[in-house]
C-alpha cells in the first residue's frame, strides 16, 4: 500500500509540480478523494485493529501528501500539519471507516472508541437486483404485432402523413378565403 501511494505522490509531483499545479483547496480535495480512497479501500480487512507499526506507516504516508497541500517545509511535524490543514489522521479515519464497514457492509460487531455497533441496530442496505430487466419485461409485456390494435398501430404509422394531408387543407382553404377577400375588396 505504501509504494502504491508514494508512486502516486511522485507521479503527480512529476506532472504537476510540487506545489501540483492547483490551489490549495484542489490539493486539498484531490488528497481526499484520491489519496484516502486508495488507503480506506481495504480498511475493513487489514486496520480492525490498528496496530501501532500500522498507525505510524500511515502517518507517513499522509505526511508526503500534507506537505504539498500545506506548502510548508519539510521540519514541520505532521501532527501540526494536520491540525493546520483540518486532516483527520489517517490512522483514526481508518479505523472508523474499518467500523463503518463492518457494521453496515459486512453486518458484524464492531467497536470504535468504546462504542459498541451492532448491526441489527441498523437497517440493511439495499440488494442489487435478482434477476435481469430484459427478462422481467419478456414476461410481463407482448410487443408483437398481434397484441397492438391495428386501429394504434395505424394512428402511429400513419398519423403524421395525415396531419400534414390536413393541414395542407386548412392552408389552402384559408389562402383561398384570404385572396377572394383581397380581391373583393380590391376591386
Amino acid at each position: 500500500m505504501k509504494t502504491k501511494l508514494t508512486h502516486l505522490h511522485q507521479k503527480i509531483t512529476r506532472i504537476a509540480g510540487t506545489n501540483w499545479g492547483i490551489n490549495k483547496d484542489l490539493r486539498r480535495r484531490l488528497y481526499t478523494t484520491v489519496a484516502e480512497r486508495i488507503i480506506f479501500h481495504g480498511a475493513a480487512a487489514c486496520a480492525y485493529p490498528l496496530s501501532a507499526r500500522q498507525s505510524r506507516l500511515l502517518n507517513s504516508i499522509q505526511r508526503k501528501f500534507l506537505l504539498n497541500i500545506a506548502g510548508a517545509y519539510s521540519t514541520t511535524p505532521t501532527a501540526a500539519l494536520q491540525v493546520i490543514e483540518g486532516i483527520i489522521p489517517l490512522h483514526i479515519k481508518a479505523e472508523q471507516e474499518a467500523a463503518c464497514v463492518r457494521t453496515a457492509r459486512l453486518r458484524k460487531t464492531s467497536n470504535y472508541n468504546k462504542f459498541n455497533f451492532n448491526p441489527n441496530n441498523y437497517e440493511d442496505g439495499t440488494s442489487s437486483t435478482k434477476f435481469h430487466p430484459a427478462i422481467f419485461l419478456t414476461r410481463r409485456q407482448n410487443i408483437s404485432k398481434k397484441a397492438i390494435p391495428s386501429s394504434t398501430r395505424s394512428q402511429y404509422l400513419h398519423g403524421r402523413l395525415k396531419d400534414r394531408r390536413q393541414n395542407r387543407q386548412r392552408h389552402l382553404c384559408h389562402g383561398r378565403r384570404h385572396n377572394e377577400i383581397r380581391m373583393d375588396g380590391a376591386t
